[in-house]
């Protein structure tokens, strides 16, 4: 943040679940808790900007295998602030493929050495 910038002053009405996840997280991070929600704020910038241009946020694994797809509600009615309200955001997507057809991509995606090993 640019010194030089006026910042504003916000007052900010949190549940002491929610207050402590944000204790935790400044803690993880090593900064303030002002810091982290400036940070989500990105986060959900970032989130937002996906969606109108119908991208998709996930996270990936460290072998680029995408774990969990980040999906934003843009229903109009409030959701509630729990943790659990948070986290019922990440999961599952739907897919017309059968569970066996998945799997089928999967092992045909899948590049590998045909040397035989021995010890």
């Amino acid at each position: 943040m640019n010194n030089t910038q006026k910042m504003v002053r916000l007052n900010l009405d949190l549940s002491p679940e929610l207050n402590q996840i944000l204790d935790e997280l400044a803690k993880k991070i090593g900064t303030s808790k002002s810091d982290v929600l400036r940070q989500a704020i990105t986060l959900m910038q970032i989130m937002v900007t996906a969606k109108e241009e119908t991208k998709k946020l996930g996270v990936p694994e460290a072998n680029q295998l995408i774990v969990n797809e980040i999906i934003f509600s843009s229903e109009e009615q409030p959701k509630p602030h729990s943790p659990q309200a948070f986290l019922e955001t990440f999961g599952t997507w739907e897919e017309t493929r059968t569970a066996e057809e998945i799997i089928d991509d999967i092992y045909s995606s899948r590049t590998g050495s045909d040397r035989n090993y021995s010890l």
